[in-house]
């Protein structure tokens, strides 16, 4: 397989350092992380796409190297990417969320449906009210002892704190390249990076769960676009019931589970995850012109 050359870019979008990747030329893919994964863990994504596509994964504000903006909420984030695509004079994506990234793309497609022409929602946040104690429990920190958290693990001491996140969110981690490693350690690291993470567990959640006003399920029979969820089996933030759900409700969607994985799906089976988001970006969207719900449990083909 032929390794892409990666241009690593900044642009100005409302007045805000943008970070961006980029490869390949053709219709373009966007890649959006979630909170606890670092852009350039989307490079091996970035480099089996490129020979068809041209492929931009982006940092959100206040995430791994994208100047903050005071309101980190889905809705303001979306309204983020539709300017960073404007700011690069594209009209049109194939948009590809991971986590909450997922939710932002999602809200993406709803608050600018010409923007967006298809859509994939990968162990996204948004679709239900369960989540794992832990993002509870990050979500009720108060500000000042959030800061003080973001301090705390940014410092050589907090690595303890990257292994124990490392296991909630990963289970083949073997399979995970060295420098997908160093990448999120660098996140990790990053006081930033985590003020902002925090910021939006306290907007995203609340005792019950996730937030009721950020969850978009009932919504998502307006994306009248080909859309396809992928879930990892064994994903603990996340149960894999929400994302056979969020499938039901989409017109034309596909669902697939990877047996095996974990919340960061992708990091943990690359390969199968690659031949389920290859053959649906390549794929001639004529042929998705009906519903269709596609459920693939055993993590193979679509």
């Amino acid at each position: 397989m032929t390794d892409y050359k990666l241009t690593r870019r900044r642009v100005l979008v409302k007045g805000l350092s943008t970070l961006f990747y980029e490869a390949g030329e053709g219709p373009v893919v966007l890649l959006v992380p979630g909170l606890a994964s670092d852009v350039q863990n989307w490079f091996p994504v970035m480099n089996d796409l490129a020979l068809t596509h041209r492929v931009i994964a982006v940092s959100l504000p206040g995430l791994g190297g994208t100047s903050p903006q005071p309101d980190v909420g889905p809705t303001a984030m979306a309204s983020f990417l539709a300017h960073f695509l404007d700011v690069l004079g594209v009209d049109s994506v194939i948009a590809v969320g991971h986590s909450y990234g997922g939710l932002v793309v999602a809200e993406l497609a709803l608050q600018f449906p010409h923007t967006v022409s298809r859509l994939t929602l990968v162990d996204a946040c948004g679709l239900g009210r369960a989540v794992h104690p832990a993002a509870i429990a990050l979500a009720l920190l108060p500000e000042r002892a959030a800061d003080l958290a973001s301090a705390f693990v940014s410092l050589p001491g907090g690595a303890a704190a990257f292994a124990l996140s490392s296991q909630l969110l990963l289970r083949q981690p073997w399979r995970v390249p060295p420098a997908t490693w160093a990448a999120q350690f660098r996140l990790a690291r990053s006081r930033q990076t985590l003020r902002t993470a925090l910021k939006v567990f306290r907007e995203c959640g609340d005792i019950t769960g996730q937030s009721e006003n950020i969850i978009v399920t009932d919504r998502l029979k307006e994306i009248a676009i080909p859309a396809l969820v992928v879930w990892g089996a064994s994903d603990r933030l996340f149960p894999v019931r929400q994302g056979r759900a969020a499938a039901r409700r989409l017109p034309y969607s596909q669902f697939t589970v990877l047996a095996g994985a974990g919340h960061l799906s992708y990091l943990d089976s690359h390969e199968e995850f690659m031949d389920v988001l290859g053959s649906f970006v390549r794929d001639d969207q004529a042929r998705t012109s009906s519903k269709q719900h596609v459920n693939t449990d055993t993590g193979g083909h679509l």
